[in-house]
């Protein structure tokens, strides 16, 4: 668990919920990121990828946090995909951290 939501746990009673979703792609990949909606989170803390398929990497894009809403952008190699590459055959799984 993060500091931030530490010391946001600290105002709860537990549990506590920290939860690893896998998403697929975007058919229409945006440049700077898709925006991705948690099944299981109503308020998402903090994100992080943590891995993606076929070599694409993802980064939950600093900032973006809200509600149970985050962007996720990606990568392979050194390059982001132009726009409106489709990305719908790759998951990128991504570590979901809130209260």
């Amino acid at each position: 668990m993060s500091r931030e939501a530490e010391r946001l746990a600290s105002r709860f009673r537990p549990p506590y919920k920290t939860v690893i979703e896998t998403f697929s792609g975007p058919s229409s990949y945006a440049t700077g990121g898709n925006v991705f909606h948690s099944r299981h989170l109503r308020h998402v803390e903090r994100a992080g990828c943590l891995q993606g398929t076929a070599g694409w990497r993802g980064e939950v894009v600093t900032g973006s946090i809200s509600g149970n809403a985050f962007t996720l952008r990606v990568w392979t190699g050194t390059a982001e995909p132009s726009a409106a590459v489709d990305l719908s055959a790759q998951a990128f799984t991504v570590l979901l951290e809130g209260i």
